[in-house]
């Protein structure tokens, strides 16, 4: 069984016509100030400060998503920014190239997209920012020729994970990333993914040893099951075949 990927192709505005006097725009080097101020009211009011570690150069950060290494979506209301989204095109040789991290052969390293931070102002969440942004930003990847696209996300955001897998990414490794527990989310979106719906696995969450030796065993994490005391997470196994990235 496989589950394809058809990027939207309405044009970006068009996504925020419930939204009165928004608009969305690439950011340049004069909105740094804006889209720090954005980061630090939503990283202020985390529940947990693992959800988003913050870069120790921003600077270095925003730059490295701008043309042509990546780009930064801002979506202004009023003149006010009140969301982001970035994406980035890595080097195929760089080190923190996440194909390069979750051992995807070399020559796929320059397919990979990465589909990095995504804020919301709080005020702002409930009109489907998040995933219009996600969406955006696998047909920006799609456009750059990167069909492999992949997500960082702690593996206490919960929110965060439940978004990506709604939207097609799955989890395709776990493991420690500049010494933080973390799981990539991947989409191909050339091929999907096939798998195996009689082989299944619900994993607590929170159980990083078990998460990581599914990832190592060949599972793929595609779904969540919430109880009133924990989330588990559904792996299946991952079918591998000429195509298939890893």
């Amino acid at each position: 069984m496989s589950k394809p990927f058809t990027p939207p192709s309405l044009p970006p505005n068009a996504a925020l016509a419930g939204i009165p006097d928004a608009h969305m725009r690439v950011l340049q080097d004069g909105d740094f100030a804006a889209w720090s101020a954005l980061r630090d009211a939503v990283i202020a009011a985390l529940p947990d400060p693992d959800f988003y570690v913050r870069e120790d150069d921003e600077q270095a950060f925003f730059a490295a998503h701008a043309s042509p290494h990546g780009e930064t979506l801002g979506v202004f209301v009023g003149g006010q920014l009140v969301a982001y989204a970035m994406v980035g095109f890595p080097d195929a040789a760089a080190p923190d190239n996440l194909g390069r991290v979750i051992g995807l052969a070399p020559a796929l390293h320059g397919a990979v997209a990465h589909v990095s931070s995504c804020m919301v102002l709080p005020a702002w969440r409930g009109h489907r920012l998040q995933r219009t942004l996600l969406d955006i930003r696998l047909m920006l990847a799609q456009m750059q020729g990167r069909h492999l696209c992949m997500a960082m996300v702690s593996l206490h955001n919960h929110l965060s994970c439940h978004n990506l897998l709604r939207q097609g990414l799955h989890i395709a490794w776990t493991g420690m990333i500049d010494g933080l527990q973390r799981h990539v989310a991947l989409i191909d979106l050339r091929h999907g993914l096939h798998f195996d719906m009689g082989d299944e696995l619900l994993l607590r969450s929170d159980d990083y040893a078990a998460l990581c030796e599914a990832g190592r065993a060949g599972y793929a994490g595609i779904g969540e099951v919430r109880e009133r005391d924990a989330v588990l997470l559904r792996y299946v196994r991952h079918l591998h075949h000429e195509r298939s990235p890893w």
